[in-house]
């Protein structure tokens, strides 16, 4: 049996969104009171994830989130999507010089926005990555996705392969008092929703 090959991370960038969309805790907490669409003990359920999830005075959020009333579309989403996936990816690929027809396997993986085409076919399509590549798309899979996706691209790596791991803010706001929210704290953290 043959020992697996080494893989080694080349490089790596985070998006920066344009200053416009910095968003402090009170500034979004103002967003969605205006829009209405939140009781107060939804407004307060807010209020407290946002104190213990570690949003700090400059943390970014979409646009569609900062609008007043809030716009909660598949299209805002998709801008959205569109807008970080491609900013990072226009910058790995110019900070690494890498030609995207050296691109072998794209591995795409968000956990709440899943849409049709899948965002891996956004990513082929955009940077017309070459025929033959060994396209992902995983969706679903909670925070564990990132991990997942490092995991499926060390099994397959024989050529260059570029990961995109995005979250879309959008989607997962609850616009309604409808709209219930079932939140559960990862069994492996030694912290709870009070730790």
């Amino acid at each position: 049996m043959r020992r697996p090959k080494q893989v080694y991370l080349l490089n790596f960038v985070c998006y920066k969104p344009e200053p416009g969309l910095m968003c402090s805790q009170e500034t979004f907490m103002k967003r969605a009171e205006l829009s209405r669409s939140f009781s107060e003990e939804s407004l307060a359920f807010q209020k407290k994830i946002l104190e213990n999830s570690g949003y700090g005075p400059n943390t970014y959020a979409s646009k569609s989130l900062l609008d007043v009333p809030m716009n909660l579309t598949i299209e805002e989403a998709r801008k959205e999507t569109e807008m970080v996936m491609f900013g990072a990816i226009d910058n790995l690929l110019a900070k690494t010089r890498v030609n995207v027809k050296d691109i072998g396997i794209l591995i795409v993986n968000c956990s709440v926005f899943n849409p049709t085409p899948s965002l891996s076919a956004m990513v082929v399509n955009r940077y017309k990555l070459r025929g033959n590549i060994l396209s992902y798309n995983l969706g679903g899979m909670g925070c564990s996705a990132g991990l997942i996706s490092i995991d499926l691209a060390k099994r397959l790596l024989q050529v260059v392969c570029m990961l995109c791991k995005g979250e879309q803010c959008y989607i997962g706001q609850c616009n309604s008092q409808k709209d219930k929210v079932d939140v559960r704290w990862d069994r492996h953290s030694s912290e709870g929703p009070d730790g």
